[in-house]
């Protein structure tokens, strides 16, 4: 699993604000009158998106960072998160209830395959330890080893407390304040905490209005709790902010414009969503050429907002290049060229043509299947798909 997952998710890495970050891209589901579509999101931390193919992540499953967090260990943290959750829906008032079953549709999605979810961790928290040693010169070495440590060994309360006494002295250092608040919001999101998570990322906001990086990882998590219109307000900051630096044609700026159009397209702003997409697209052509992720997932993206306006002709256009790209850079067997045919057997399905779209969902889900397993949302998406093709032939 973690082989397609890097193709889908890390970029080029570039600095930004002395941190070096990664891509972010995420399936997400989206449903329309008769099926599921399935569109990738590039929600990139620096907007650079780019294939890692060859990248040799083999999982032990006993693997532990310097004897750190053990896959045990991990799994009986997710259980606890989980048990806390479910008391807190208990006694939420409505409000409240969106944020939390959010965070418990997460955990039960680490929980399905924890292996795989603590192979992830694993490799991210290398990518974190990674990005603290970058700030050697903005934090005391003493603090930011006890704080590295503490990481390692899976103690991400004391790893917090030790950045909430950096934050705690803001006056004198608001940038140092900053970076800490964010990584706090980083311990917070990691741990499925979401609401933390959001306060701290919007602390270092504040204390760095104009910090890209920190203005763009609020945005996300806004988006990702359904706070479409305030994600909004950060990624058009961000797109400003990487506009000013790189002017037009960089990885940041399409990528900021990508995250616009699907937060647009969420709230059903298909032709403002279409704007940015294809602005997106025209960028990543231009710096990548025609067979890249970034250019197949922007016409993936395309063709799902012009099927939603019910123009079907563009729709399909869009899904076969992007399937066709998608083809020449992983092969057959590969979500994201399932996540393209499923689409396109979403279209087909709207025109009536049953036939031809059974052809694509039967492509799509032993793929599905075999890479994500039968029990993720993405390959039921399929199976549904696929179901409602067959009963409205008559199968």
């Amino acid at each position: 699993m973690r082989d397609w997952w890097d193709s889908l998710e890390t970029g080029d890495w570039i600095a930004i604000v002395g941190i070096f970050v990664a891509v972010i891209g995420v399936l997400v589901t989206g449903r329309n009158k008769k099926g599921n579509t399935i569109t990738q999101t590039i929600h990139g931390n620096n907007g650079n998106v780019t294939n890692q193919q060859g990248k040799n992540n083999t999982f032990i499953q006993n693997q532990t960072i310097n004897n750190g967090l053990t896959l045990e260990e991990y799994e009986e943290g997710l259980k606890r998160r989980e048990k806390e959750i479910r008391a807190e829906l208990e006694q939420a008032h409505a409000a409240d209830r969106q944020v939390l079953e959010r965070e418990l549709s997460d955990i039960q999605q680490q929980l399905q395959d924890t292996t795989a979810s603590y192979e992830a961790h694993i490799v991210s928290l290398k990518e974190r330890i990674a990005q603290l040693e970058k700030l050697r010169d903005e934090f005391p070495d003493k603090v930011l080893d006890q704080a590295i440590e503490a990481l390692r060994q899976g103690e991400t309360e004391e790893a917090d407390r030790l950045f909430q006494q950096v934050e705690e002295d803001s006056e004198k250092h608001i940038k140092r304040a900053a970076e800490a608040a964010f990584q706090r919001g980083k311990i917070a999101e990691e741990a499925i905490r979401y609401t933390n998570a959001l306060e701290h990322y919007e602390r270092s906001v504040q204390l760095q209005p104009d910090n890209p990086l920190y203005l763009n990882d609020a945005g996300v998590l806004l988006y990702k709790l359904g706070f479409y219109h305030k994600a909004i307000k950060y990624f058009e900051q961000v797109l400003a902010s990487f506009l000013k630096t790189y002017g037009e044609d960089h990885p940041s700026v399409a990528t900021s414009r990508n995250n616009l159009g699907m937060a647009w397209k969420t709230l059903g702003e298909y032709e403002k969503a279409i704007g940015y997409y294809e602005r997106a697209l025209a960028s990543f052509l231009k710096i990548y050429g025609e067979d890249h992720p970034s250019v197949a997932t922007s016409r993936n993206n395309l063709g799902g907002a012009w099927h939603a306006l019910g123009e079907n002709e563009k729709a399909i256009g869009y899904y076969e290049q992007a399937l066709a790209s998608d083809l020449k850079t992983y092969g057959e067997n590969h979500p994201s060229v399932a996540r393209d045919r499923n689409n396109l057997g979403m279209v087909w399905d709207s025109l009536g043509q049953y036939e031809k779209a059974i052809g694509y969902f039967e492509q799509a889900l032993p793929t599905m299947e075999k890479f994500l397993g039968k029990d993720h949302p993405d390959t039921k998406t399929v199976k549904d798909n696929l179901d409602r093709a067959r009963a409205a032939l008559g199968n």
